[in-house]
């Protein structure tokens, strides 16, 4: 059991596997994207249904002039920064992460490390708009954090995560729920960035800015 509330619960990987030849990697990789679990506010949904659903939401933020804000650790923090200037500079949908050095350690210094995406979430959006949630364990103590004051706050909440089917973000009532197959973090982290650029393609074609 974590005792310590800073730092993230997070389930295990697999210890002393033996190493997957690169062309077996790409495939599993390819293998746990098809079969990415997606479940929406009423039930389970096709992939290609979720990913429609995740653009008819961000268009949704464009139209009234909402904001999709993002919060992600480590390697998920770089996809959220990534995808957020995507979304708004491809998609035209105001975005925002919280991700600034200077922010991130004065949340930590005075709050701790579990407040420092809850803290400017609650300070900063407004009632109807969206977070996307990205945590490859589903476990991390900060992104549940935020992913809950989403929900107090009534946002669009919208989560990524893998490893454990039962991992505590995909538990959360979310608008979209999307679930990866897989306990590599390095196959995790590219599905995700996939699934939301193929969401941004798509928005992009349908409803261009």
């Amino acid at each position: 059991m974590n005792n310590n509330p800073l730092k993230a619960d997070v389930t295990p990987l697999r210890e002393h596997a033996a190493p997957t030849p690169p062309r077996r990697w790409l495939g599993a990789l390819a293998h746990c994207i098809e079969q990415t679990e997606c479940r929406a506010a009423d039930g389970s949904v096709s992939l290609e249904a979720g990913l429609d659903a995740l653009a008819e939401l961000w268009v949704g933020q464009r139209r009234k002039d909402g904001a999709v804000h993002w919060a992600g650790n480590g390697g998920s923090s770089t996809i959220a920064g990534h995808l957020s200037q995507d979304l708004l500079n491809r998609g035209g949908v105001r975005s925002l992460t919280f991700n600034d050095p200077a922010l991130l350690t004065c949340m930590a210094n005075d709050y701790g490390y579990a407040d420092v995406f809850q803290r400017p979430l609650a300070a900063i959006a407004r009632t109807g708009e969206a977070l996307m949630a990205i945590s490859s364990s589903g476990m991390s103590g900060n992104i549940i954090a935020a992913a809950s004051q989403a929900l107090d706050m009534g946002l669009e909440l919208v989560t990524f995560s893998a490893f454990g089917a039962d991992n505590r973000l995909r538990q959360l009532p979310a608008a979209l729920s999307f679930y990866v197959p897989t306990h590599t973090y390095g196959q995790a982290e590219l599905a995700h960035g996939a699934l939301l650029h193929a969401a941004l393609d798509w928005l992009e074609g349908i409803h261009p800015k």
